[in-house]
């Protein structure tokens, strides 16, 4: 269970580094299968709806402005929680299955906020374009 803690504190920073690359990249269609695992969870919790989806191809100015800003929150968050993540436990290397947990807990919630900004910045940013 140490183990796999572990792994998780460190792995959790890193796929936020690397949807934030995703977004930088315009990378629409691999960031879409990578945040299709996260949507159902966060989207109960956000009060966003599905329901009215639109093309991106339609504004794609207004998509990269908001892909540009959506990259620098998931990289500049993940960068920030994997350096928080490796002080801590460099730390507390005495008591590092509780550090561990404790990180872990954070992660989950800092990358739910996250997922959550991002989809209130796109949804904003798109719907003032188009209606």
């Amino acid at each position: 269970m140490n183990l796999l803690a572990l792994i998780f504190n460190i792995l959790i920073p890193i796929i936020m580094i690397f949807i934030g690359f995703l977004y930088k990249c315009n990378l629409y269609k691999k960031i879409d299968k990578t945040l299709d695992l996260i949507i159902p969870m966060a989207m109960i919790f956000s009060g966003f709806s599905d329901d009215k989806k639109i093309s991106l191809s339609k504004c794609t100015s207004t998509l990269a402005s908001a892909n540009k800003k959506c990259s620098l929150i998931w990289s500049i968050s993940g960068v920030c929680t994997l350096l928080l993540t490796i002080i801590l436990l460099i730390l507390n290397k005495s008591n590092i299955y509780d550090t561990s947990v404790i990180l872990l807990e954070v992660e989950f919630f800092i990358l739910v906020a996250i997922f959550i900004t991002v989809e209130y910045v796109l949804k904003r940013k798109l719907y003032k374009k188009i209606y």
